[in-house]
């Protein structure tokens, strides 16, 4: 399966220095991950490092 890859841009600057995270990834432990679920990403959460906006 091929993978697509976009740049994200905060849409309150124009950074492109956006970090990206998976909230409910972070919830479990990383060594127990694969026993939970698929991989599959339900949402994510984008936060600007410039200006420290937070959207999804």
């Amino acid at each position: 399966m091929a993978r697509i890859v976009v740049a994200e841009v905060c849409p309150d600057c124009g950074s492109l220095d956006v970090r990206a995270s998976e909230p409910r990834w972070f919830r479990v432990e990383l060594d127990r991950r694969d026993d939970l679920d698929d991989g599959w990403v339900e949402r994510l959460e984008f936060e600007c490092r410039d200006c420290r906006l937070v959207w999804d």
